[in-house]
C-alpha cells in the first residue's frame, strides 16, 4: 500500500493528537499548506462521540420532509406502489452518497466538510470553488432549508390547537420563533444543542415508529379503519410523466437530504476512523427504513384521494383517522411538530 494512504488511514496517532493541522496559506502559492504545530490554530475540542454523531445524522436527515413530501410525492406519481419505489432509491442513492463523504470524511478529519473538499481537489482559481461554495451555502441553501421547516412546524402546532387555516402567516410565525429560538441556543451553547438534538432525535424516531407500528396493526386488522384499495391496485394508474418523476425525486432526495452534515464538524468527532462510518452509514439505513415503513404505514390508512389533498399534513391525518381526536388530533400532531423542529 502506497504510503500516502497508510498515512491518511492508519497513522491514528498523528490524527487523533492534532500535531499537524491543515490550514490556508496567506503567501502567493496556489495550494493549501501544511503549518508546523506551532502556528497550526487550536484544535476543536472533541465533544461529539458515536451516538451524538448517529443522532446528528438522523435528527437532521429527518426533517421535514417525511411529514410533507409524501402527498405530493404520490400525486406526481399516481399510486402507492411507485412511490415506495421511489423512496427506496432515494435510500439507495443516499447511501452512495453517504459512502463518498465517509471516504473524503477519512482523508481531510478537521472541520470544513465540502468546503475543505473543494479546496483540495480544486486549489486553482486559489480557492475560488470552495469560497462560492460556503458563500451559497450560507447565504442561500441553509437559510432556504430552515425556512422552508418553519412553516411546517406551524401547520402542525395549528392543526393541534385547532386552526384550519394555517397556510398564511401564522404558520409562518410560529416558524420564525423556533428558528430564532434554535439559532440562540447554538450560539449560547454547543453542548446544549447536542442534548437538544438527542432528545428531538428520539422523539422523531418515537412518532415514526409510532406511525409505522400502528400501520402495521391496522394492515393486521388489530386497528379498525376504513378499507381503501390503495395497495390492491398495484401499478394500475401510475403516471408515465417523465417531468412528474423528476420532481418527486427532487422531493425524495430532499426528504433525505442532511447525512452529509456531520463532516462540517468533524473536527469535533471522537475517533473519526470508527465514528465516522457507522454514524452516516447508521443514520442513512436508519432514516431510510423507517421513511419507507411510514409511506407504507400513509397509505395503509388513509385513501389515495384523500392523502393528495391532505398535502403537507398528511401526517396528522394519519393520525386522526388511527387515534381519534384526543390523541390523533392534538397529542401527536404537536409531537410531529417537535419532530420537524429537530
Amino acid at each position: 500500500m502506497p504510503d500516502i494512504w497508510k498515512r491518511l488511514w492508519y497513522d491514528k496517532a498523528e490524527v487523533e493528537a492534532d500535531t499537524v493541522s491543515q490550514v490556508w496559506d496567506t503567501s502567493d502559492s496556489d495550494t493549501p499548506s501544511i503549518a508546523t504545530p506551532s502556528l497550526a490554530p487550536a484544535a476543536a475540542p472533541k465533544n461529539i462521540g458515536i451516538f451524538s454523531a448517529t443522532a446528528m445524522g438522523v435528527s437532521l436527515m429527518m426533517g421535514s420532509g417525511i411529514f410533507s413530501t409524501p402527498a405530493s410525492i404520490l400525486g406526481l406519481v399516481g399510486t402507492p406502489s411507485m412511490a415506495l419505489i421511489l423512496w427506496g432509491l432515494g435510500a439507495v442513492i443516499s447511501f452512495g452518497g453517504a459512502t463518498a463523504f465517509i471516504e473524503l470524511g477519512l482523508m481531510y478529519r478537521r472541520n470544513g466538510g465540502t468546503m475543505r473538499f473543494l479546496a483540495h481537489a480544486f486549489p486553482k482559481p486559489k480557492l475560488m470553488l470552495a469560497y462560492l461554495f460556503s458563500w451559497v451555502m450560507i447565504v442561500c441553501i441553509r437559510p432556504g432549508a430552515i425556512a422552508a421547516n418553519g412553516p411546517v412546524i406551524g401547520k402542525y402546532w395549528l392543526y393541534a390547537a385547532g386552526i384550519t387555516d394555517s397556510s398564511g402567516w401564522q404558520a409562518r410565525a410560529v416558524g420564525f420563533g423556533c428558528i430564532t429560538f434554535v439559532t440562540a441556543l447554538n450560539i449560547v451553547s454547543a453542548k446544549w444543542s447536542l442534548r437538544l438534538i438527542n432528545l428531538l432525535t428520539v422523539v422523531k424516531i418515537v412518532v415514526i415508529l409510532v406511525i409505522v407500528i400502528t400501520g402495521i396493526i391496522a394492515a393486521a386488522g388489530g386497528i379498525h379503519v376504513a378499507h381503501n384499495d390503495n395497495w390492491s391496485r398495484g401499478f394500475a394508474g401510475t403516471k408515465g410523466d417523465a417531468h412528474a418523476y423528476a420532481s418527486a425525486l427532487t422531493k425524495v432526495f430532499w426528504a433525505y437530504d442532511g447525512f452529509t452534515n456531520l463532516v462540517y464538524s468533524l473536527g469535533e468527532l471522537r475517533r473519526p476512523e470508527r465514528n465516522l462510518p457507522w454514524s452516516i452509514g447508521g443514520a442513512v439505513v436508519i432514516v431510510g427504513v423507517l421513511y419507507i415503513m411510514a409511506n407504507a404505514a400513509f397509505f395503509i390508512v388513509v385513501p389515495i384521494d384523500v392523502a393528495i389533498n391532505s398535502e403537507e399534513i398528511l401526517a396528522a391525518e394519519f393520525t386522526f383517522r388511527v387515534f381519534g381526536r384526543s390523541v390523533g388530533q392534538i397529542a401527536l400532531p404537536v409531537m410531529i411538530g417537535f419532530s420537524v423542529f429537530g
